[in-house]
Parts: C-alpha cells; structure tokens; sequence
C-alpha cells in the first residue's frame, strides 16, 4: 500500500472531449497538468500515492504510480459545504475582507460533515504510520479528525491561500473549531512568514497558546509552523516557450492584434480579489492622458469563468464587462481596440504563446497566496525581455522583488507603474527579468513538494511526535548528561546566565555561572558555547567569558567571528533602521540595538500600552519588508536581513565537535527552535514561565548555575 496520501478538494483530473473541442462530448478523464500534479510528479515517480477527493465515481484515469480515491458527499451538503462556507465565508475573509464574508450556521455544519467525510475515508485506506498531506480551506477540520481516528498517522497541512491577520480572524465564529482544526496537523505550511505569524498570533489570541519559532506545542505535541512558498514546473514552461510552433504562434497573436507597439496582459480567474476592474481603471488612465499612445497599445485581459452561481462573482463578471466596454467605446479607433477581453480557459500553450507576445505582464491582485502567473510569465521569457508589474499584497512579491510593486488600491500608483515599465530601457529590464528568473528557477513546484514533505517525514515531523509533558514532575538527568561520549552544553545570555536588566549593557553573568561554564570547558570531550541574540562583539564585552568558551551572538548567525553583510542586505537593514527609527521617536523608553545583521527595538522602559502598540507598528511596517525576518522576544521585536536562528548555530555546533549529546538552557522566545531540534538523549531546559516545547524547567539564572554546577561536578566524575 502506498504511504503518502494527497488529501484535496477535487480529484487532479480533467475531461477529454471529442476532438478536443470543448462543447462536444466527454470521452474520457486525463491527468490534469500543472497545480499539485505538477509538483508532486517528481514524488510519484520514485513512490506510490492516493489521491483523495470528492467524487461519485472513480474514474478511469492512466495515473501510474498514483492511485484516486472518491469521497462521495450529498449534493446539498456539498453545496453548503463548497459554494456556502468554503467559498462566501472562508474565501472572502482570507483575502482580506474584500467583499464581506456571510456565516451561516447550516453551512459550517455541513462544512464539518464534508471534512469529517474525508477523514473518515483517509482513515479507512490508510496503511499504519503514511504520511497524509491535507490541502486548502475547504478541509481545515480534517487533521484534528484524521488525528483523533489515526493517532498513528504523519499529517500535514497546506494553505494555498493568505492567513488573515489575527484581529479579522477573530470576526469568524467557528474560529476556535478551525484553528483546532489545523492544529491536528504535525506541521502547518503557509506560502510566506507573513501568513504563518498571523495563524500565530491567532492561535494566541483564540486559543491563549504561547507560539515561538516554528513551533507551538498543543496536548502535548509539538506542532510546527512554517512557510513554503510554492512554485511551478519552471523548466517546462520555459521548454514549452522554446519550441518552434509556441514561438511562431506568439508572432500571429501579436500580427493578429494589430502589431501594437506594446503589448500589456492580465490573466486571472474572474474572482474579486484579482483586481481586474482596478487594472482596467489604471489601464484607461494612461491612455486617456495619452501617456501611451491608444492606437499602438493593447491590453488583453484573460478571464477564466470561476464559481459564476455564486452572487459576488456575477458581480464582478457583470461590473469588468461593464468596464470594457465603455473604455473601448471611448479609446478605440477605426482598426484600434485598446482592450481585448477573453472570457475562456486557454489551453497551455495558447497561454504560453501569449505570455511570449506580452511586453508588460500585469498582476495587481487585490490579495492572493501566491499566485503563479507571475512566476509562469517569468519562467517563459527565455530572452530575459519583458516587464511585470506586481501587486506588493501576493505572495510572489516577497520573491520577485525586482518586479515594478504596486499598491492594487492605488489607481494611480497602477497607472505610473505601468508607465514606468513601458518606458525602462532595455538594459534594465533584463537585469531585473534575469534576477526574477533566477527565483523562480531555484524555487520550484518540486522543490516545494520535497521540501515540505521532508520536512512533514523527518526532522520537523520526528520533532513534533507525541511525547509526555512531564517537566515539571521529573529529575533533570543529569547523570545521563554526565556520562556521555561528547557533550555540547550550550546556554543563552539574557535571562539564562545573567539576570535581565533595565539597560541591557550592564547585564552580566551570574558568577557562578561562569565558574561552572569554566570548568565544564575544562572537562575532555566536553564544548561549551553561549548562544546569544546579541551581537557577537556586544556579548564578547558583557559576558566577558574566559577563553575556549565559545560565542554565537545574532542567533546564530555570527559563530565565534563577526557577520558581514552583502551590499543588498546592508541596504535592506539601513531602510529598516530609518523606518524603525521614526516609530521609535515617538515612543518613550524605547530605543533600537544596533546588530551587525538586525535591529532590536527594546520596550523594556515604555509603558506596557505604547510598547505594545509599538510592537504591532513595526510588526506591520519594516516587519513587512521583503527580505525581513521578524523575531519575537521579551518585550523586544528583532528585525533581521541575516535569516539565522539558533537552532542552526546548535546543529552547527553539535557536528563541529562530533557531540553525540547537547543540553540547550534558554529563557526566551527564539530559544524554542533549538527546544523544537532536540532528539535521542538532548536535553532541553526552559529558564522561568510559559509555554515551551523544553521538557524540563527551572526558576532563574541562580538555578541555571547551580545547576551547571552539578552537571560539572558529576562530568568530572565520569572523565576520571
């Protein structure tokens, strides 16, 4: 039996019809290309899978290695579940509340029943111990299900599209059952940070769950949570759009538009949150201040037909229509139509063949996941030509930052941008292509799937097993520790071995700390290191720790030697240092730590309203900007552009000195990802209160070193 089962909505499956023509009779059912298909083709090719959807029937499908399963679902309930829930509640509240979601009590009970379906038939096929990967909003409720069936089972969870911030979230009136939901999962994947911070903050919120890095612990699991922007099959698009017929073909769609100067596209599904009556607007306006020139401009707008029984998409069909043509009765000429609309599905390499013809690809969603057209426009420009704009509120920005970004609110900001990329000199719309190319060709739909689906099976997935909470009941084992091959004791500064302190300069180490540190050090076959969030130089001059005790300062990014920046990361950190600064000004008490990767903002001294509120501010501001890792601690937000944490430093450290054992004593927020990367006989110890997926725990520093003291005491005993 195979032991990965894909969970979806829809079977991956698409109709074949008689002579390929859409409004003659279906035949038969194919393998649909592109989408989770495609990113998990390279998984098919070396193991066995089920695929599980809703359907009536199992259809004959030629699927080699992979196998359909039905769900059969009553067609009320399917239309509550789908139509209903899924898609007027969850839909429009996960982007953002573009139009107002509906809740309707019937629909989440049917919404519930749907997903208890799909456990129950995931349930019953699986093998002992598969891995179960669950796919988007329609079927949150399925892990804690699939959990409390088959405790046995490795589950994972994706979310193709956005997470809402925590406050919107809180509107949904199921959304301690949604979030409980997910939280049956062995690790939650979202397409950026963004998104996975603000089902944190959520799960905070609704459910008073304390959340660190990249996990979160929950019945005594450990639950991980991380972003895994996906990608596409980039290899084969940029195949497709080398071969002689999809480029011939580009030359006639252009001829057949006029032969326009230039050539603008959109293609969206017909969905409210894509923006296409903003980017019609936007379009309009540079040709009615003739900015371009309306007789040599064209802009095509593909609209794929999407959930058309559903009043909100009427609207939207029924409004753009209305656009296009009083735009085009008022800018064409005789021979000239500016926009030419296409309401249809385009098979792929029609689709190619226009992304080829297009010198301005438009993508200005209101606020989507991801969205792969950008990244499928970009895998096609094999001659590194062409331009794209790109909404800042997609996924795709975060990676493809060498796109013009655009505000999708700002008409006008649309308008200049559109200006902008028409007119940019060749050279520098190379440059920028070449760099978006780079992106998506190293981050592709396959690189998603084994990523995630490593991380789901191995470390992230071992990590987060059950184990028994019983740190608070339990001896630490010391003895355990002291007899072992080769030990690594690492520890964290502030909070651990040195009391935390108004003015974080004058922090210094607990003595006796120190003096056990010294004599662990002094121990054969035993390393010792303090892991720090400070800068590497700030800590060697506040701890002043005796040689051959080894420093990691900036969460792991500077090891025993200072960070040096690049130039692009020296620029992103300057411009989160002036942005901060300004939020900062206004706020008494606090102050920013200057890092040689990152930025601290300390409330330590504001009163407790402002920081937080300061907090949020940057949160939402320099915490947004691509290429900016956001670190939660002690009344301090961290802003880095060197994307190291601690855990790496401690895995670093551990093969360095060939440590078959590591203890790991920390206080803080960022000290949970090393918690999180324990296994065998690791030891982790959380200093003080709070949720931690540490097993074990003391009080304060002074216990920190009584307790180092020990563990020397009885490690010199076994060395003898």
């Amino acid at each position: 039996m195979p032991e990965l089962i894909v969970v979806a909505n829809r079977l991956p499956v698409e109709p074949v019809y008689v002579d390929g023509d859409p409004d003659q009779e279906i035949t038969g059912w194919r393998l649909a290309p592109g989408g989770l298909v495609s990113a998990l083709e390279s998984v098919f090719r070396t193991e066995e899978a089920i695929w599980v959807g809703a359907g009536s029937e199992l259809l004959d499908v030629d699927h080699g290695n992979l196998h359909l399963e039905t769900v059969s679902v009553d067609a009320r309930d399917m239309h509550d579940y789908y139509e209903g829930f899924s898609n007027s509640a969850i839909w429009p509240l996960y982007h953002d509340a573009v139009v107002t979601p509906v809740y309707h009590r019937h629909q989440f009970r049917a919404y519930e029943r749907v997903n208890k379906a799909f456990a129950s038939r995931v349930a019953e096929i699986a093998q002992p111990k598969a891995t179960v990967w669950v796919h988007d909003y329609q079927l949150q409720l399925v892990p804690s299900m699939l959990r409390e069936m088959r405790p046995d089972l490795s589950i994972g969870f994706f979310l193709h599209i956005p997470f809402p911030p925590s406050a919107l979230f809180a509107q949904l009136p199921w959304r301690r059952q949604i979030l409980e939901g997910l939280l049956g999962a062995d690790l939650i994947g979202f397409h950026t940070h963004d998104d996975a911070r603000q089902f944190v903050y959520s799960c905070e919120r609704s459910l008073g769950l304390a959340a660190y890095e990249g996990t979160m612990r929950v019945n005594n699991r450990r639950v991980g949570v991380g972003a895994f922007p996906i990608g596409i099959d980039a290899e084969g698009f940029s195949a497709t759009a080398a071969t002689p017929h999809v480029l011939e073909r580009a030359r006639q769609l252009r001829a057949e538009m006029g032969s326009p100067t230039t050539v603008l596209l959109g293609v969206d599904r017909l969905d409210y949150t894509k923006g296409i009556d903003i980017r019609l607007k936007a379009f309009a306006e540079v040709l009615q201040d003739e900015r371009l020139d309306a007789a040599t401009t064209v802009f095509v707008q593909v609209a794929v037909p999407s959930r058309e029984n559903i009043s909100q998409y009427q609207q939207i069909r029924d409004d753009i229509e209305m656009l296009v043509g009083r735009f085009n009765g008022s800018l064409a000429t005789f021979g000239a139509t500016p926009i030419h609309y296409l309401r249809r599905v385009l098979e792929r390499e029609e689709l190619i063949a226009l992304y080829l013809a297009t010198d301005i690809m438009l993508v200005t969603p209101l606020r989507d996941g991801m969205n792969l057209v950008a990244k499928e426009y970009v895998a096609c420009r094999n001659d590194d030509t062409g331009a794209l704009v790109l909404s800042e509120f997609t996924g795709a920005a975060q990676e493809l930052a060498q796109a013009w970004l655009v505000n999708p609110y700002d008409t006008s900001g649309v308008s200049e941008a559109i200006v902008a990329a028409a007119q940019a000199p060749d050279d520098e719309r190379q440059r920028r292509m070449t760099a978006m190319r780079s992106t998506v060709f190293a981050t592709t739909a396959q690189t998603w799937a084994r990523e995630f689906l490593t991380a789901l099976r191995t470390g992230i997935a071992s990590a987060h097993a059950s184990v028994e909470d019983d740190r608070d009941q339990a001896s630490i084992p010391l003895e355990q520790l002291a007899s072992s091959q080769h030990l690594l004791v690492c520890v964290d500064y502030d909070g651990t071995i040195s009391n935390i302190v108004t003015d974080p300069d004058a922090a210094r180490p607990v003595p006796e700390a120190v003096e056990a540190l010294e004599m662990l050090r002094d121990v054969p076959n035993t390393s010792v290191a303090v892991v720090s969030g400070r800068a590497l130089d700030n800590l060697r001059t506040v701890s002043a720790m005796p040689d051959g005790i080894h420093l990691v300062g900036s969460h792991g990014a500077e090891v025993d030697v200072p960070l040096e920046l690049d130039p692009s990361q020296r620029r992103l950190l300057d411009q989160c240092t002036a942005a901060a600064s300004e939020l900062v000004a206004q706020v008494p008490g606090a102050f920013i730590e200057a890092k040689p990767g990152s930025i601290a903002i300390h409330v330590r001294q504001c009163e407790p309203k402002a920081g937080a509120n300061l907090i949020r501010h940057i949160v939402m501001g320099p915490g947004r900007y691509p290429g900016v890792l956001g670190r939660h601690g002690k009344e301090v937000i961290e802003l880095s552009v060197a994307h190291a944490q601690k855990a790496d430093a401690v895995r670093a450290l551990r093969q360095r000195f060939d440590a078959s054992t590591v203890l790991f004593v920390g206080d803080d927020l960022t000290d949970e990802s090393v918690f999180a990367d324990l296994s065998g006989q690791d030891v982790g110890i959380k200093v003080g209160s709070g949720e931690s997926a540490a097993l074990w725990r003391v009080e304060s520093p002074q216990d920190v070193a009584l307790l180092l003291q020990r563990l020397a005491q009885e490690r010199s005993t076994f060395a003898v």
